[in-house]
């Protein structure tokens, strides 16, 4: 089977852990997570059971030995990881009592923002079926020429690009940026998942229907909405179908975004689907990408139903019964 290959960011993650009363204080408890939607998204394909490999940067400090350490015991391929001087980026996340996420980050000139183009070559694509990336390595100029290059190589090798909008607007220093960056990046993707607020925040004015158009005029072919536990909508040119979630009890929902983009991606692969031919199929027969869906839907539900982000990525046998409770609806 052909594997993944996903671009972007690798660091720690700094998870609440409750309080410490010290003397006069109550002092917030964090716990380090290795975490990055690039390598959240790798770490949830190689547990699922398909090979897959982080193109990114991270620092020789600490917290960079520290992370690398992580991915690699969960067997992601490292050979593309480079390690630099510039510092290993980490996030602090703050949760709410239903699991709400909010961040706060560091990433002031880090080492995933000064990933060199240089390294970038053809035979990195050798054996990738899909390669994937979101906005994240989009937000300063060096790293989303670098970001653009690397999508217009896999479309040059024939490989599926897949692209997870997935906004997060606190890290991006000019706004006027984000939608014209987003948007230049459709025209070289085959493959956009969106939560709704970015479909919204990126139409503005727009219908729906047709900032669809616009996607699929771009050279899109597949679109998938997701809106929390409300249905997931698939989008191809001719086909629009929507998707009931599973109901789980929410527990917290730090990993399941990728574990749904890991989910899906990994569908296709055990479908065949790793070429612009057999993805035109797919679109044509439709059934391979609902079935693709249900299994993505069926891992954001497995990991919202357990702590943190690579421990909650599950296994296929973890989501077999949730499996079952989609193909019975």
């Amino acid at each position: 089977m052909q594997k993944i290959l996903c671009f972007g960011e690798l660091g720690a993650y700094w998870i609440p852990r409750g309080t410490q009363t010290i003397d006069q204080l109550e002092v917030p408890l964090y716990a380090q997570f290795p975490g990055g939607s690039a390598a959240n998204v790798a770490v949830a394909c190689q547990r699922l059971g398909i090979s897959s490999a982080l193109v990114g940067q991270i620092g020789f400090d600490t917290v960079g030995r520290y992370v690398k350490d992580c991915i690699e015991r969960y067997e992601v391929d490292c050979k593309y990881l480079l390690q630099s001087d510039y510092s290993t980026p980490m996030a602090f996340l703050h949760l709410d009592t239903k699991g709400k996420r909010s961040f706060s980050f560091n990433r002031d000139n880090t080492a995933d923002l000064n990933y060199p183009s240089s390294e970038l070559h053809s035979e990195m694509f050798a054996d990738v079926g899909i390669f994937h990336c979101c906005s994240n390595s989009l937000t300063e100029q060096a790293i989303y020429e670098c970001t653009l290059q690397a999508m217009q190589m896999a479309k040059a090798e024939q490989t599926l690009t897949s692209f997870d909008v997935n906004l997060r607007l606190i890290i991006w220093p000019d706004m006027k940026q984000v939608k014209p960056r987003v948007m230049q990046m459709m025209h070289y993707s085959d493959i956009v998942k969106l939560r709704v607020e970015e479909i919204n925040y990126l139409r503005g004015t727009q219908s729906e229907s047709d900032f669809l158009s616009e996607l699929f005029e771009c050279g899109v072919k597949v679109v998938l909405i997701s809106d929390a536990e409300h249905p997931v909508r698939l989008y191809t040119k001719s086909h629009h179908q929507s998707l009931m979630t599973p109901t789980v009890e929410v527990v917290d929902i730090t990993g399941a975004a990728d574990a749904f983009s890991g989910g899906w991606l990994y569908g296709l692969l055990k479908q065949g689907i790793h070429n612009p031919s057999q993805l035109e199929n797919a679109c044509n027969k439709i059934t391979p990408l609902i079935d693709a869906v249900n299994i993505a839907m069926c891992c954001g539900a497995y990991a919202i139903t357990q702590k943190g982000a690579w421990s909650a990525m599950p296994t296929h046998s973890d989501i077999s019964e949730l499996l079952t409770s989609i193909e019975t609806i």
